[in-house]
């Protein structure tokens, strides 16, 4: 009767124990499932690769029935096979029996997509010294590789799965160590309300800075830090409530070769529990994310920063808008100053002028013969000097009305323009007996008046300033700018293409250091008994080519003729 009994609770034992393996085996991959990794198992003798569903997946679903170890090889990428062999080579070496850990990219078999995999994996040894198993863990890290930020998310992604699969597992010492070692994140467990460290892996050994020293220490014990830190607390909790806990960014201070030092963890405390439900251990897994939140901060102090520097700008900005705007009211008051001067000088200047020349023209030609040779001189010189006050005002009247410019801006074919002002200065030309030369002429962006009084401008000079003893030649001709003579050009529009504009005469030139002071109003070179004009031409010249945003300078020398060159911008 004992003996049918004790047969009896054997069985149940023995029931009971078969049925906790099968549990540990499911739980295990469940986890293996929950954390996207896939297992393999290479036999040495054979060459022969067992792969799971995950790993067939993770090397592009290869079509073999029965993988071999070559052929496996030949879907790692060519750059990486050398030193995954090379590191096989060294796990399966008795001698040297070392860890295989690996990161390296593969080719999918038949789908040949690129991935990045983190493989893990160890050999396993006879009584004879020779490798009978060579097994491990695959997982996809693909998108880790490609960023920070996708790096950081899969890493709490794993972390959050891992904890979700270690809840689940109870499996067997050499299960759970090699899961433990395997894992990619920092990972180890209290065991117990005195929370006894155990199987830390060399990522949370290499954070806590202590060595293997603390393994089977309590927590308290091996890391006193934390004493004033609210993390044994936490733990503390847990085994009160059996319910997890997660901080992100969250700051720690640890004792590193006897200094503290400040970090920053990501990381899950979750409760594991035995067969009756009851938790015997909390698995603590971990990221360091200590660059991540320093630079987070540095980042913040560095927007704040520009927030008030922008700021700042927007109150220069609008004090600098203010300031632009009074000034284009001054502005506006100067060109309404400019327009009643220029009525004035339209009305009011001229009409006492043309009474002067009227009355003097009347008494040259009625009383010529009363007056002596000194009193028709003195009336030549009236009438001199009224035409010369009349073509100054206007001169200036032109000039004036450049100081706004004109909206009405249109494609011009330069060679319209020079054929007009060449037929309106036909007088002048067979007067002074001027050959005049054109060459092809570009196509700008302007406004047609002001490019005629431009280049009429010029030309008078040009026939204006002829050598008495030599015949004149007047030579005109056009040009489109390249990028290196357009960096070479100051103040023209930015992006913009140009053409440029000469005119060249073999007149009586002038020396170059005059070259600014031609361009300026009123500014004379020569007396008014060798040349005549008002001063004003150059200086309206000038006041063209900026309202075109082009540019105009010159080039001559005594008694070798002068050229003038005039920038002007391409239609767009």
């Amino acid at each position: 009767m004992i003996d049918t009994f004790r047969d009896n609770k054997d069985l149940t034992e023995n029931s009971l124990s078969e049925q906790a393996r099968l549990e540990n085996e499911a739980n295990l991959q469940f986890a293996l499932t929950a954390a996207q990794l896939g297992t393999w198992n290479l036999d040495p003798a054979t060459g022969i690769i067992s792969f799971d569903e995950r790993c067939r997946q993770l090397y592009g679903n290869p079509p073999e029935a029965i993988l071999q170890y070559e052929t496996i090889i030949q879907h790692i990428h060519i750059e990486d096979r050398d030193k995954v062999v090379t590191a096989i080579q060294n796990a399966l070496d008795p001698e040297k029996s070392s860890v295989y850990d690996m990161r390296y990219r593969t080719i999918g078999a038949t789908d040949k997509v690129l991935r990045w995999l983190h493989c893990v994996g160890k050999a396993y040894f006879g009584e004879d010294g020779q490798p009978y198993r060579f097994a491990g863990v695959s997982r996809n890290i693909t998108e880790e590789v490609a960023g920070k930020e996708r790096i950081a998310q899969a890493n709490e992604q794993a972390a959050a799965h891992r904890i979700e699969s270690e809840n689940r597992l109870r499996v067997s010492e050499e299960h759970l160590r090699t899961l433990i070692e395997q894992a990619p994140v920092a990972t180890s467990m209290f065991v117990g309300k005195d929370m006894i460290i155990e199987l830390p892996n060399e990522a949370m050994l290499k954070i806590w800075g202590k060595g293997d020293s603390v393994i089977g220490k309590p927590l308290r014990e091996a890391l006193p830090e934390l004493e004033s830190q609210p993390f044994l607390q936490i733990l503390d909790r847990i085994y009160e409530t059996g319910e997890p806990y997660a901080a992100f960014g969250s700051q720690a201070d640890l004792m590193i070769n006897g200094a503290l030092e400040t970090f920053y963890f990501d990381f899950t405390f979750k409760p594991l529990r035995n067969s009756s439900g009851e938790i015997y251990a909390i698995l603590d897994m971990a990221v360091d994310v200590t660059e991540q939140v320093k630079s987070r901060r540095a980042l913040e102090k560095s927007e704040e920063r520009y927030r008030q520097l922008a700021n700042d700008l927007e109150l220069r900005v609008q004090k600098r808008t203010e300031e632009l705007h009074q000034a284009n009211q001054e502005l506006i008051n100067s060109n309404s100053n400019l327009q009643q001067f220029a009525y004035a000088a339209s009305h009011d200047m001229q009409e006492p002028l043309r009474k002067i020349q009227s009355f003097s023209s009347r008494l040259q030609t009625v009383y010529a013969k009363a007056l002596d040779d000194n009193g028709i001189f003195m009336l030549n010189r009236i009438q001199d000097a009224s035409k010369r006050m009349s073509s100054m005002i206007d001169d200036l009247l032109a000039y004036s009305r450049l100081t706004t410019r004109d909206s009405a801006f249109e494609e011009v074919k330069l060679d319209k323009i020079v054929a007009g002002v060449i037929a309106d200065l036909e007088f002048s030309i067979e007067e002074q007996k001027s050959e005049i030369k054109v060459g092809p002429l570009p196509t700008v962006w302007g406004n047609p008046a002001q490019l005629t009084q431009l280049i009429q401008n010029l030309l008078s000079n040009a026939i204006k300033y002829r050598k008495q003893d030599v015949h004149s030649v007047i030579e005109i001709q056009g040009s489109d700018l390249d990028d290196d003579e357009l960096a070479n050009m100051p103040r023209l529009l930015p992006n913009h293409a140009y053409s440029c504009l000469e005119v060249r005469d073999n007149g009586i030139g002038f020396d170059e250091k005059y070259l600014d002071r031609i361009f300026q109003m009123f500014q004379r070179l020569h007396g008014r008994g060798e040349f005549s004009g008002s001063g004003i031409g150059l200086s309206l010249c000038k006041k063209v080519v900026q309202n075109h945003h082009g540019h105009i300078t010159a080039k001559s020398e005594p008694n070798q003729g002068s050229t003038f060159i005039v920038y002007l911008p391409k239609p767009l």
